[in-house]
């Protein structure tokens, strides 16, 4: 399949996960021209809470922790690395072609193995969100199979349908996809784990009012710590993306393959 014109990628990112390091702060200046270079000019400290469990000689116990990330966006707000103590994503909301984006994402490794060493990586990712919207005068079910719909079309009921939630996993090795959608009548939904997005979304999107399928599909690959190197980064982004488009073309319907050219 060929690149589309019209392709509802609404929002995507890549990850990976690697040996952490503490302290930060006096690498920051540095690593902020570099990817000011990169066309990375804006930067702002974001905290995010979350919980984290460990087991002690009386239990298990949960704690509140609050990790520091990095951010540095693009002038035009619609693409932007975020930079962990341990960890490096790549998110955007107007994907190019897949090299570009991958050769984006390895170049801002490549700015953090300078300024700090990425030893190892024990995770790498790749997420893709796409808005799905029928034209003027088309149904959701013309673009979408049916498992994609949920339960609208086989249960009897006279009830106003609001909306639909699904999900699958799939594993293959060290490789899993979890493939989601979510389906509303009244336009697009950001993943609740994805707000606030802070990113400008394309209007084509944003403006749009009606029947919407959000189709969420998350490739993994979880591995045993390699050493790092760009060359196997691009391999498995590449494997990533494979899989990441055979789902895709599966979940869509030849018809809105040809409305997307």
């Amino acid at each position: 399949m060929g690149k589309l014109s019209k392709a509802p990628v609404f929002f995507t990112l890549a990850q990976m996960r690697f040996n952490p390091v503490l302290g930060m702060e006096p690498l920051l200046p540095a690593l902020q021209d570099a990817f000011r270079k990169q066309g990375f000019p804006d930067y702002e400290i974001s905290k995010m809470e979350g919980i984290e469990m460990s087991q002690g000689p009386d239990g298990f116990s949960i704690n509140q922790k609050s990790v520091v990330r990095h951010v540095f966006r693009n002038k035009t707000k619609t693409a932007a690395i975020l930079l962990d103590p341990s960890a490096l994503t790549y998110e955007l909301t107007d994907y190019p072609v897949f090299v570009e984006f991958s050769e984006t994402f390895c170049a801002a490794l490549e700015v953090v193995n300078e300024h700090r060493a990425i030893e190892y990586y024990d995770r790498l990712g790749m997420r893709m969100v796409d808005a799905i919207q029928p034209s003027a005068g088309e149904e959701l079910d013309q673009y979408v199979t049916p498992q994609a719909l949920g339960l609208k079309s086989v249960l009897d009921s006279d009830a106003e349908h609001v909306q639909s939630l699904t999900e699958s996993v799939f594993r293959s090795g060290h490789q899993t996809l979890v493939v989601r959608t979510f389906r509303a009548l009244n336009g697009i939904h950001v993943p609740p784990d994805l707000k606030p997005l802070k990113l400008n979304v394309n209007p084509r999107f944003s403006d749009y009012e009606g029947d919407a399928l959000m189709l969420d599909s998350d490739s993994s690959l979880e591995i045993r710590r390699p050493d790092f190197s760009l060359d196997s980064v691009r391999e498995e982004l590449s494997s990533l993306k494979a899989r990441l488009s055979s789902s895709f073309t599966s979940v869509v319907t030849p018809h809105a393959l040809e409305a997307w050219k």
